[in-house]
């Protein structure tokens, strides 16, 4: 992912690189409707955040805001359904980092400096704040440095069910039986606190990956110059986010995309419906990927150090000199060349996905034969 084993410490540019520019602010202000701190300026008071919390150029904010009862009400609801989820699902390296940090998680929203006083010493990693979605140069340039960017808001702001309105009032018991991927509580297309920190600091106790993850930021400078970014970027999303390991014989989850979602992580080991592939850069890097349902396909690892060593400090050059600036292979695709894990039926996408009645009944009979 890298040509050189010195990391910079300035930010890439982006020059003519594909990218999505993420302008929320523009012409409206920090503050104003889309801007970067919109959603921290409507909160109730005593609970906001305003420019002067913001750092501009690291797409940052100086602290974490104070949350309400009824977001760390959200956030325990959350951690009790995926909680239940893990046994003999996430990878024994997630568990292990999970096991450190689980006390800090327990109770609400937890403090970044109470997670950093144990990240730091373990692998040299902290987790910092970020307002949202960052761009794709500020995000490489914090990861090329071991700072890993955490939106700092939590999903489930806009309850329709019972049942989430009452979380979001703080009333619900620690577990509510999950059935259904509902309103913007169980389902978020962009990363919130619940996703960053439950999904990604376990793994990043890792040594290897919290290598890995450092790799993979100083090699976005190298995508820019070849202006291969989405290329690039399907790397981290098939594995950082939507990865699943082999170990001792079974498939296990180490991406925080699945491990932050109850129903895709029955969905990546249980159902019919997906391919699973073994992993190789280039063929990742040729692939389209889901970014509003589940995945067609998932890519297998065979350990996270095999992971490391296929891609950190590796020199892509030849591969970017060869490939499009887009993708080649479709999310469904199979290859003659694929080392095939479990040839898909592509059952959930031929169905429609995501909120259809034939895909729902799909779902509903995955979460009868694997439920905790």
């Amino acid at each position: 992912m890298s040509d050189s084993d010195t990391i910079s410490t300035s930010i890439p540019d982006m020059g003519a690189a594909y990218h999505d520019p993420l302008v929320q602010d523009a012409g409206h202000g920090l503050t104003g409707p889309g801007g970067a701190l919109h959603r921290y300026a409507i909160r109730p008071e005593g609970y906001r955040l305003g420019d002067e919390d913001f750092i501009t150029g690291s797409w940052r904010l100086r602290r974490q805001p104070r949350y309400t009862r009824a977001e760390h009400g959200r956030w325990r609801l959350l951690f009790e359904n995926q909680r239940r989820m893990l046994p003999d699902r996430a990878c024994k390296d997630f568990m292990t980092g999970f096991g450190r940090l689980e006390h800090l998680f327990r109770d609400g929203i937890p403090s970044f400096d109470d997670i950093n006083a144990i990240l730091e010493p373990a692998t040299g990693w902290t987790v910092v704040p970020a307002p949202e979605l960052i761009p794709d140069n500020i995000f490489f340039w914090h990861l090329e440095n071991r700072r890993f960017p955490a939106g700092a808001f939590i999903r489930g702001g806009q309850p329709q069910t019972p049942k989430v309105i009452r979380a979001n009032k703080g009333c619900a018991p620690e577990h509510v039986e999950y059935t259904a991927v509902e309103d913007d509580l169980f389902y978020l297309q962009e990363p919130d606190i619940f996703h960053d920190i439950f999904g990604h600091t376990p793994m990043l106790m890792n040594p290897f990956f919290a290598d890995y993850i450092q790799a993979y930021g100083a090699g976005g400078r190298r995508a820019i110059t070849f202006n291969r970014l989405k290329n690039f970027g399907a790397i981290y999303w098939y594995t950082v986010e939507f990865g699943l390991i082999e170990e001792e014989g079974a498939l296990r989850v180490y991406g925080a995309g699945i491990l932050s979602s109850p129903d895709e992580t029955l969905f990546s080991l249980y159902s019919d419906s997906p391919h699973r592939i073994r992993m190789t850069p280039e063929r990742v890097m040729r692939t389209d990927y889901v970014i509003s349902d589940f995945q067609d396909t998932y890519f297998v690892v065979d350990s996270i150090k095999a992971l490391y060593e296929s891609t950190a400090g590796r020199d892509f050059t030849p591969i970017y000199e060869k490939l499009p600036a887009g993708f080649t292979y479709a999310t469904t695709a199979l290859l003659d060349t694929d080392v095939v894990v479990t040839e898909g039926r592509q059952v959930y996408k031929f169905c429609g996905g995501k909120g259809r009645p034939r895909a729902r009944v799909h779902m509903e009979k995955l979460r009868a034969a694997h439920a905790r």
